[in-house]
């Protein structure tokens, strides 16, 4: 049973909680919300917003830690995705993140979570942790971060980066891209870790899925 969070009133968070589900509400989109509910995406709700309009709501507001962590607490999909932009990604510390990934439950908060806030942090250690999850929506999303993330990584966390990846996710769409973005990029950034890619197409061939013999196709071509 999760435990129950008690936070400290705050009418100024209130009121923009408030206002911001208010837009949310004003931005529904059923058709929308009827296509990601048939995509297999399970929000508790879900209005439909277009991410474009996401952001747009996120430029109303100062972000805010506080502001941010109330929204991700909420069963709305949209509410979770403005939460991604309006937390500073500074104030994302080890401890919090613990808090934030247990509210990662589709596809889509995975590419968004990497996407719009952690890779903007410094949670190096801890993304390739989440790379060894076994939970593969958190293994989604440390693809998802680290393959933005290859700029600005040193030699040591390339190479641990492409040793953890897990063969088996190839079964599902956007892993494959994330996976292959994520290779890629490394291969720009250095040469020096070639044997270790190497390795691990050999890897990936053994272990055939749907998308596996495309990754080697597209990564060794």
């Amino acid at each position: 049973m999760k435990q129950i969070k008690y936070f400290a009133v705050n009418e100024e968070i209130e009121n923009q909680i408030k206002s911001i589900r208010r837009a949310i509400y004003l931005s529904m989109n059923g058709i929308c919300a009827e296509n990601i509910d048939n995509s297999g995406l399970e929000y508790k709700q879900n209005f439909g917003v277009a991410w474009s309009r996401i952001v747009e709501i996120a430029q109303n507001y100062t972000p805010d830690y506080t502001l941010a962590y109330r929204l991700w607490l909420l069963p709305i999909r949209e509410t979770k995705l403005l939460a991604t932009l309006l937390c500073p990604p500074h104030e994302l510390t080890v401890e919090r993140l613990a808090e934030w990934i247990d509210g990662i439950s589709t596809i889509e908060l995975a590419e968004i979570f990497a996407f719009a806030l952690l890779r903007k942090t410094t949670l190096t250690e801890q993304i390739l942790q989440l790379e060894q999850s076994e939970n593969h929506l958190l293994r989604l999303t440390a693809y998802h971060t680290l393959a933005r993330q290859t700029a600005n990584l040193n030699t040591e966390h390339l190479k641990l980066a492409i040793e953890h990846i897990n063969p088996q996710d190839l079964d599902e769409i956007s892993a494959f891209r994330a996976i292959e973005s994520l290779i890629t990029n490394i291969t720009f950034r250095t040469s020096d870790l070639n044997h270790i890619i190497n390795n691990k197409l050999k890897e990936i061939k053994i272990h055939p899925t749907t998308y596996s013999n495309q990754l080697i196709i597209n990564i060794e071509n």
